[in-house]
């Protein structure tokens, strides 16, 4: 394909941005590493953005690869800059619809619950009292739960619970209470799931995460290895990821005592260097592809509407 010239969002450019970065000039896409944060709104400009590197045009297509912490308002601002490329017709992968669909975990409950897929139990409020109540519910029917940061990633500050004292306990983040049912595992003491990489309706690479714990993120010391997956997996997979509307996403599957799949989390911001260690699968040469393909047809597009 003819130059074009991209910009990728994160806060911090290290391994994954370097695989992209020589994948995307394989395929002869200048590529510009940005965050975020140092985007400006101004509407000094014609198309009210100030981006980076991108003075006087627009990138040809935006990835974001990773939104800083912040406060709701410095969120919110960083959302209104993709929000505001995907309006001007600069493909941006994921969208900004996708990212909140995914980055909100009872978001994505909702959202793969009215696709009719399988996923955990999930409840999710900010009344302490109802919470518990529910909690006091699932645990005296020696159900577990776990609980979980709404907002939270590779692992981080989720919790078993077994008792309501456990329950008690706790104390969530942000006031918001968001409780699953603990999936058992498919074999006892065996904790094992699976990560599958969806990319455009296709899955590029999978890879099965084992642990001598409960968590079972790469993060969190987990062993990742190659695996097969069947057609059901592939297929519970790439509707999850249809469901947050990603254009790609990591999506995590447990098998459940039963044998049938559950969705555990879809990532529309997924890292991939355990699945490139397990696999050797390039993903990052498959995002890329992806990239080129959405500008050729957004030239292709734009040509046609002339």
């Amino acid at each position: 394909m003819s130059h074009a010239k991209i910009v990728i969002f994160n806060d911090t450019h290290g391994w994954h941005s370097q695989q992209l970065v020589a994948a995307l000039t394989a395929l002869n896409i200048e590529v510009v590493l940005t965050d975020l944060a140092d985007c400006t709104i101004d509407l000094n400009q014609p198309t009210g953005l100030s981006i980076p590197g991108f003075e006087d045009q627009l990138p040809a297509a935006a990835m974001a690869r990773g939104i800083a912490p912040g406060s709701l308002e410095q969120i919110t601002l960083r959302m209104d800059v993709l929000h505001t490329l995907g309006e001007l017709g600069v493909p941006v992968f994921n969208p900004a619809s996708a990212i909140e669909h995914t980055v909100d975990k009872a978001r994505t409950s909702l959202r793969l619950h009215l696709a009719g897929l399988n996923t955990p139990k999930t409840w999710a409020c900010e009344n302490p009292d109802l919470a518990r109540n529910i909690a006091q519910k699932y645990l005296s029917a020696h159900q577990s739960l776990v609980i979980k940061p709404l907002f939270g990633c590779m692992g981080k500050g989720i919790e078993k619970v077994e008792s309501i004292e456990q329950f008690d306990a706790i104390q969530v983040v942000g006031d918001a209470f968001y409780m699953q049912e603990y999936i058992a595992p498919f074999e006892q003491e065996h904790w094992q799931d699976w990560r599958l990489m969806v990319i455009d309706n296709k899955v590029c690479a999978a890879m099965s995460r084992r642990s001598q714990h409960w968590i079972t993120n790469f993060a969190q010391g987990a062993e990742c290895f190659a695996t097969t997956v069947t057609a059901d997996m592939e297929q519970l997979a790439i509707k999850a990821t249809q469901a947050v509307q990603a254009d790609y996403a990591g999506v995590d599957l447990i098998r459940q005592q039963n044998g049938s799949y559950t969705v555990l989390e879809v990532n529309s911001v997924p890292a991939w260097k355990g699945l490139y260690q397990a696999t050797g699968i390039n993903v990052a040469a498959h995002l890329a592809q992806a990239l080129a393909n959405r500008i050729v047809d957004n030239i292709k597009n734009k040509q046609h509407s002339c």
